[in-house]
Parts: structure tokens; sequence; C-alpha cells
């Protein structure tokens, strides 16, 4: 006779244990990138909004670089580049925001698990509050980003501008 070997049964327990982890492991790897980019990000941006509302900056009142830093904000072509490049950072935040957001779909899945007690499901609400905070936050900024770029544009094509018309032709 064989003996009856059957392989152990995975429980509904411990695959919804699974893919809290892995859920989490998504938000710790994730979250933290979105936090930092997204927050320096947005002060660059004021920053640069700051330096264009400045009419007229004296050479001897601050640094070479500041008053670098202000003539590149001052040009249009050269902001446009500016901002540019800024939203290709924030695009590659995409994938960590895309992992955010399947973590908080998979929380949100297991929140509505019964079997959880109480405070689990506390955590799990206020771990998703957050996550769900940053990812929000992260495509405002982007989109400030954005509309920053049009008006740049905007500002070229009124202006003008011959630089933009060899470049382009």
């Amino acid at each position: 006779m064989k003996p009856d070997i059957m392989p152990a049964a995975i429980s509904s327990d411990l695959l919804f244990s699974a893919l809290m982890i892995a859920a989490l492991f998504l938000i710790i790897l994730s979250t933290p990138t979105i936090i930092l980019a997204v927050r320096s990000s947005s002060k660059l941006l004021n920053r640069y909004k700051i330096l264009r509302s400045v009419e007229d900056l004296e050479e001897g009142l601050v640094s070479k670089q500041a008053l670098e830093e202000w003539n590149n904000v001052r040009s249009p072509l050269s902001y446009t580049a500016l901002l540019s490049e800024e939203i290709e950072r924030l695009g590659a935040l995409r994938q960590a925001m895309l992992h955010s957001e399947i973590a908080i779909a998979v929380l949100i899945l297991l929140a509505i698990y019964p079997g959880y007690e109480t405070d689990v499901l506390i955590t799990v609400i206020a771990i998703v509050s957050a996550v769900l905070f940053v990812v929000l936050y992260g495509r405002k900024n982007l989109k400030r980003y954005i509309h920053e770029y049009v008006g740049a544009l905007a500002e070229i094509s009124v202006n003008g501008d011959e630089a933009v018309s060899r470049i382009y032709g």
C-alpha cells in the first residue's frame, strides 16, 4: 500500500497574512520615495515661483549661484527646460505610485475580509489613509508642474521667442 501523502492545505488566514505582508512591503518600499521626491520637488517649484516674481536682483546683494538661478528662471526657454526636467523626474515616480495604489487596493480588500480584530482594522485604515494622502499629494504636485509648464509655454508663444523658433524651425 502506498502511503497517503497529501500536501498541506494553505489556510485562508495564511493567504491573507501573506497578502498583508506583501502590501506592507510595497508601501514600505514605495511611499518614502514618493514623500521625499515630492516634498523636495514642491519646495523647488515654490522657489522657482518666488524667483520669477522678483523683478530685479543686484549682483552685489546675492550670491553668484542665486543670480544664475534667477536668470535661468526669468528666461522663459530656460524655465520650461527646468520644469520639463522636473516633470520627467516626477514621472519616474509613477511606478512607486502604482505600487502604493496596488497596496491600497489589497489592504482595502483585506479590511473587508471578516475576522480581523478591531485594532488591526484601525491600523489598516490609518495606513491606507496615509498612503492615499501621499499618492494624491504626488499627483497634485505633478499637476502643478504641468500647469506651470503650460503657462511657461504660453508665455513663450505670446512673446514669440526667437530661440524657440530656431529650435523648432
